[in-house]
């Protein structure tokens, strides 16, 4: 394996940490490249082993859809010899971004993505001898190359399933399957990875990270009990051309008992099908999630506006300070700012379920460019978003990005907010709102 030599790396930003060490973006002279750097120091001996370990499987795992090990990183900093693993640098992310930044991910793409996963997962499974089980299927561990085809990463629960640590996250609870939370000495087969698959389809199909909001401990319990994520989420996409053979697909992948779960080599065959039939509409699909992923990046790279925190008291949420972040929002409407008690209330019933009627409506919420710059306020005066939030929607450039950016929060706050955002959206744009979809 090839070792990058001394002072190789150029602008090396860290993008990145956790129990392993950090993650770093860096240019390699000797690659000619962007890379991304996974490192840790010698003295963190069990993560340096696990690092090692996980350096292996990945230099025997050279797959179209798996992550490329390009070369190995030493250097000495601070009487220390830091290691590390030189991988291609991903620049979109992985698939649980993807999804927080577009939610509505055209479904060409999302079975193109299935597929590809299928693939990976095939690979290590039936092609490799001995086969690899990656253990840790899960969105965060798909990342998207340039082209936004998979790429599988992170193996470094290949060889440590033995600590309990690895299992202190939801995420990774999330995607376990019963038989490994029912028996203390249980031993991950393929079928573990099976069942991580069908999770990740539902999550693929929902846009969501399953049970959200739950309890680790209720997850550790209600699993082995048979509870699933939300059918509902998925099913109301049934009208959606492959999506019913999708949740077929789901449903047996996560099946409670290991030996009735598929095989990769039959899951491959079912998602190549699902694929094929949005062949001819997969181009659009990637130029259109470009396109926006694009605009989102333009607005990072913005400068946002920030008030001088001596001059507004952030917390107090007074008329003066919603007057500031009137101006800051490009607010046009004259008159005094409103605030909770004086925001006019309208006729309006918000469905029950308003989190969900907003996913539903995304796209003809944001297509139907409304002017939220008199919402903000009043959300900021009722302590719905907070002044970072604020500046974010603010700097977000165009009236549908911006709708877009305040849309994304306002369903991760919860059925409250979007019952409250709904009854603001109804009072200024009461045509659009009548025009959305029912539940």
């Amino acid at each position: 394996m090839q070792r990058l030599p001394p002072g190789d790396l150029d602008n090396m930003v860290k993008v990145g940490e956790g129990g392993f060490g950090m993650v770093y973006r860096a240019w390699s002279r000797a690659l000619g490249m962007e890379i991304a750097l996974k490192k840790c120091q010698q003295h963190d001996g069990s993560k340096l082993e696990d690092l090692m370990k996980e350096r292996d499987l990945m230099h025997k795992a050279n797959f179209t859809y798996v992550l490329r090990l390009l070369a190995i990183y030493e250097s000495l900093n601070g009487g220390f010899c830091e290691y590390g693993l030189v991988m291609e640098y991903m620049p979109h992310g992985s698939l649980h971004t993807l999804f927080e930044k577009i939610p509505d991910v055209p479904w060409a793409l999302r079975f193109r993505i299935l597929h590809q996963v299928a693939l990976g997962m095939n690979y290590l499974h039936h092609i490799l001898d001995p086969p690899i089980i990656h253990r840790d299927l899960k969105p965060r561990n798909v990342l998207l190359n340039k082209m936004l085809d998979i790429q599988l990463t992170d193996f470094g629960l290949s060889k440590t399933l033995t600590s309990t640590s690895n299992y202190s996250s939801g995420g990774t609870l999330a995607y376990m399957p019963p038989e490994s939370l029912d028996d203390i000495n249980y031993k991950p087969t393929k079928a573990f990875d099976v069942y991580s698959f069908g999770i990740l389809t539902w999550s693929v199909l929902s846009g969501q990270e399953p049970y959200s909001g739950v309890g680790s401990r209720m997850v550790v319990f209600r699993i082995p009990q048979g509870d699933r994520p939300s059918e509902k989420e998925v099913d109301k996409w049934a009208a959606e051309k492959m999506v019913p053979q999708a949740i077929k697909l789901m449903k047996e992948c996560w099946d409670g008992r290991a030996e009735k779960r598929p095989s990769f080599s039959d899951c491959k065959q079912v998602t190549e099908s699902m694929a094929n039939e949005y062949i001819g509409q997969i181009d659009s699909a990637v130029e259109e999630v470009f396109s926006r992923l694009k605009d989102l990046t333009a607005q990072a790279n913005q400068e946002p506006s920030f008030v001088d925190s001596s001059t507004v008291n952030m917390t107090s949420g007074t008329s003066a300070d919603i007057s500031i972040f009137r101006h800051m929002l490009k607010d046009t409407v004259d008159g005094p700012p409103p605030n909770v008690n004086s925001t006019r209330r309208t006729n309006f019933n918000a469905p029950q379920n308003s989190k969900e009627f907003i996913r539903k409506n995304f796209s003809t919420i944001v297509q139907g460019r409304p002017d939220i710059s008199a919402v903000l306020p009043v959300l900021f005066s009722e302590r719905i978003f907070n002044q970072e939030e604020l500046s974010v929607i603010e700097s977000s450039g165009t009236v549908e990005n911006q709708t877009r950016r305040a849309l994304l929060d306002i369903i991760n706050k919860g059925q409250r907010s979007c019952v409250r955002f709904l009854e603001l959206l109804a009072e200024h744009h009461p045509a659009l709102v009548e025009s959305l979809a029912p539940l």
